[in-house]
């Protein structure tokens, strides 16, 4: 009964109230509250435009507005060369009357029964109604992904306590786990919601980009998605973030997690501090593991493979000029330095150093010291 009356109150608020001050039943009538709540369906349709036109950010299922409704975003149309444009509203009303979902409900992008679904919205999201129904479905604005979608009448409530001014957003995604750590990005593409589609998309992030990690969050895909901003969204493949060491050491220390993308962490006694991504050894020429220690400092290296005995005409031969901020932690070569010859931070690629980009071999320089501990596992 709390469902059927809740149902009822939905459609009282869709009764549009034309230049005449009747409704004409629209929607059917609406019985008394407290009255057995009759099966509506099928309902009448809003006016629809008779081809479909797929504004930008907008449902290819664009309805008419209601008459008397006051105008608020527009909504533009890409119009093949050539074509005529169709009879479409140039302006999409919304009420501010608002409804909100008990349960997570799908997002549509048109009452078509085979209709795309554009993602889920959480339970107790808020919807401001246009005053449009067509097949069971209301159109709507959802400020959760910023985008007008169709829903399904009965997944949704009336609400009165949504406040005055811009439009609430929805409830955010299902937080996993609290992270609040440093990492690197691996190429991946921010997003405004933890799914993808095309209107989710904000922006790439190349290789190796420092971003920072606030939470971990359950997509509408059902995997881990990383916030790394406000409305900003990573999925969890897409960035390397520290592992929890193998041994801590008191005050300042590098840890070196040669597993894929070989990860470089500054630790203060047990806080992250910092983390870059960096080119290690070969199978042939590995970085040497255990616990080092920095053991010489040069702003700016010539490094030649024939002061360890190695010719420099040999396959692993080796003269490079401007080897900036190399720290040596071994004393038969193995250090780290910024690597100008190669960008693939991550992965194999050195005679065993530790390549970094300039930026971050320049924080490690200014960081660390002699005696600096440098753990590699």
């Amino acid at each position: 009964m709390r469902w059927g009356i809740g149902v009822s109150l939905l459609l009282a608020l869709l009764v549009a109230v034309g230049p005449n001050g009747s409704a004409a039943g629209e929607l059917g009538q609406v019985p008394p509250l407290g009255t057995p709540t009759p099966t509506y369906g099928p309902w009448p349709d809003s006016p629809v435009p008779s081809a479909s036109v797929p504004p930008r950010r907008v449902p290819t299922f664009l309805p008419s507005p209601s008459p008397g409704l006051a105008a608020t975003p527009t909504a533009t149309s890409t119009v093949p060369p050539g074509a005529s444009p169709s009879p479409v509203p140039t302006e999409i009303p919304r009420l501010g009357q608002w409804v909100t979902n008990p349960q997570p409900i799908e997002l549509w992008a048109s009452p078509e029964p085979d209709a795309l679904s554009l993602g889920r919205a959480p339970a107790g999201s808020r919807f401001d109604l246009t005053g449009s129904s067509s097949r069971g479905r209301l159109f709507v604005y959802y400020p959760g992904f910023q985008e007008y979608a169709w829903i399904d009448a009965t997944g949704v409530v009336p609400v009165s306590d949504a406040p005055a001014g811009p439009a609430p957003r929805g409830a955010g995604p299902e937080v996993v786990q609290t992270i609040n750590l440093p990492g690197r990005a691996l190429g991946y593409t921010v997003r405004s919601w933890p799914r993808v589609a095309p209107a989710t998309r904000l922006r790439e992030l190349p290789h190796n980009t420092p971003v920072f990690v606030y939470e971990a969050v359950r997509g509408d895909d059902g995997e881990l998605w990383y916030r790394v901003g406000e409305g900003e969204y990573i999925h969890s493949a897409g960035v390397r973030l520290p592992q929890p060491p193998p041994q801590v050491f008191a005050g300042r220390w590098i840890d070196v997690d040669l597993a894929e993308p070989t990860l470089m962490t500054a630790y203060e006694d047990d806080r992250v501090v910092y983390t870059a991504l960096a080119l290690r050894g070969t199978v042939v020429d590995s970085t040497p593991t255990g616990t080092h220690r920095i053991l010489r400092r040069v702003e700016n290296e010539t490094m030649d493979s024939a002061t360890i005995g190695i010719p420099r005409d040999s396959p692993r031969g080796y003269y490079l000029r401007d080897v900036l901020y190399t720290q040596y932690f071994t004393t038969d070569g193995a250090a780290i330095h910024y690597n100008y010859w190669s960008s693939h931070f991550g992965y194999a690629g050195t005679h065993g150093c530790l390549g970094v980009n300039l930026d971050d071999a320049r924080w490690f320089w200014d960081w660390a010291d002699l005696g600096t501990i440098v753990n590699i596992h």
